[in-house]
């Protein structure tokens, strides 16, 4: 049985892996709406005495040493008294005034700094949406820049500010990456030509250059309709060795590789790749690595290499991954070694694992209400990116409660609706990204049912069949015996981080091997 590989690449490379984009659900069919957060940052706030019957608040006169005093605050390191000052002048001046920019510069630095990173992104799109001031956008841009390595805002930062931008006039670090989000927006609507323009203007040798590449890549192998060329799996693997790219887009570049191998069925070559991926310090293990690798030394016969990953999935911190697939691969090991009650067994253990699931699909039942389809819909891609800002939200919003007689009334009011409206938003689009992810595994779940059921009725046939003597049922590749130099013990289900990779799982065939030709 060919298990492909290429469905995995297809759910977990996306440009999204490098640049955090939004989906097109969530920002090209939505692009009339905008940001929630950012709508509330244009509001004028109500204030409490002389109010209008609209809920604004009068502007009231400002002593221009406030701004100084601010300055004072902010750079003596006190950015908590610095932000209630600078609220103050940038609602009561207009926005003519010389230092008004700069005010909203330092007040989104001075809540960026006591954590409320939200807010402050919302005064630096503003500052890149007005343009007051020449001096003081670039500064903004650079600071909205470092944001995106956090979550964020996407539409409000990566559509609306940098997807946006006149680039005629930018520094050339702020233009490289302004380019390389409108390639990205080109590149989701199949503007592929225009994309290229974009991605031709980075700087060659740039970090955005290499992402640009890798993005180019991955729209091709989706959009790609015929055999894939081995031309584009060199290129992946030439990316996965560039050190401008983050690790993890460097190991899912190698992930790429190992993927497209093992569907050009160079087991051999998909194997050396997924042991090119290198983990974090301290990492625990990622269990569809495990996985994968173990269906491509299956492949390859390997089998009691491919059994000691399979037991390694079963460690504490992998039990609760979404792994279907593991309990068909497991019984085929079983049955091709003519263990046939043991195979049953494993198959069986997909469906009692996975039941309440599984009746919850055929149902038709909401599917964002089972929390292990929940779980693995929301720990991937665009899903697990909008789950990550609403998380950073509600942390946010808890924090601007210490700040309630910090701020004074009116600004901590103003904000309460910011991050209010930011997260009616934010849950909006998790949903809409989560009702589609949740699908994609529901798919994966019924099909490894649908496997599983099918071994089952083979195996029954196993066991009531009788084996005629002389025919040979496996071709087993029997692994070298241990060297003198090397110990195995007996598992005692005990799992360390460093050897998660190295299981062996002693199993014999009971097959009856060809003994007559």
């Amino acid at each position: 049985m060919n298990r492909s590989l290429l469905p995995f690449l297809l759910l977990t490379s996306s440009l999204a892996a490098l640049a955090q984009e939004p989906t097109a659900a969530s920002t090209l069919a939505d692009a009339g709406v905008g940001d929630a957060a950012a709508a509330a940052a244009a509001a004028v706030p109500s204030g409490s005495g002389g109010a209008q019957a609209t809920g604004a608040a009068q502007p009231r006169k400002i002593d221009p040493k406030l701004f100084d005093s601010a300055l004072n605050d902010y750079f003596t390191g006190h950015p908590k008294d610095a932000a209630p000052k600078l609220f103050d002048y940038t609602e009561n001046l207009p926005s003519t005034d010389e230092n008004y920019a700069w005010a909203q510069f330092f007040l989104a630095k001075s809540l960026i700094e006591i954590n409320l990173r939200h807010a402050g992104a919302v005064y630096l799109a503003r500052i890149a949406r007005e343009r007051t001031n020449p001096a003081v956008l670039p500064k903004a841009l650079e600071e909205l820049q470092k944001l995106t390595d956090l979550p964020h805002d996407e539409v409000m930062i990566d559509e609306q500010v940098f997807g946006a931008l006149d680039l005629g006039f930018l520094p050339a670090e702020v233009a490289g990456y302004a380019h390389y989000q409108q390639g990205l927006v080109d590149l989701r609507v199949g503007n592929e030509r225009w994309a290229t323009t974009h991605f031709s203007k980075l700087p060659e040798g740039s970090a955005e250059a290499s992402r640009a590449k890798y993005a180019m890549l991955v729209t091709r192998l989706r959009t790609a309709k015929r055999e894939i060329p081995k031309e584009m799996v060199d290129q992946f693997f030439e990316l996965a060795k560039d050190e401008k790219l983050t690790l993890e887009a460097r190991n899912d570049a190698t992930l790429a590789v190992a993927r497209l191998r093992y569907e050009q069925q160079d087991f051999k070559g998909a194997l050396e790749a997924y042991q090119l991926v290198k983990l974090p310090t301290l990492d625990t293990g990622r269990a569809s690595l495990y996985l994968e690798e173990a269906w491509t030394r299956y492949q390859l016969g390997q089998i009691h290499a491919a059994m000691g990953l399979l037991t390694t999935l079963d460690a504490p911190s992998f039990r609760e991954e979404f792994l279907p697939d593991k309990y068909l691969l497991r019984a085929l090991i079983y049955r091709d070694l003519c263990h046939y009650l043991p195979a049953k067994r494993s198959a069986k253990e997909l469906t009692r694992k996975y039941a309440e699931s599984l009746e919850a699909v055929r149902e038709r039942e909401d599917l964002t209400l089972d929390s292990r389809l929940l779980r693995a819909a929301s720990a991937r891609g665009s899903t697990k990116r909008a789950r990550k800002f609403l998380e950073s939200l509600d942390l946010e919003g808890e924090q601007l409660g210490r700040y309630a007689g910090t701020f004074g009334d009116r600004m901590f009011g103003y904000m309460t609706r910011l991050y209010d409206l930011a997260r009616a938003e934010g849950q909006r689009i998790y949903t809409e990204r989560l009702n589609d992810s949740v699908r994609v595994e529901a798919d994966k779940l019924l099909r490894a049912a649908e496997q599983v059921r099918l071994m089952e009725y083979e195996v029954g046939l196993k066991l009531y069949e009788r084996v005629k003597r002389g025919s040979r049922l496996v071709a087993l590749i029997e692994e070298a015996p241990l060297e003198a130099d090397q110990v195995s013990f007996k598992f005692v289900d005990e799992y360390w981080n460093d050897e998660l990779r190295d299981y062996r799982f002693s199993l014999k065939s009971r097959c009856i091997e060809e003994t007559a030709r």
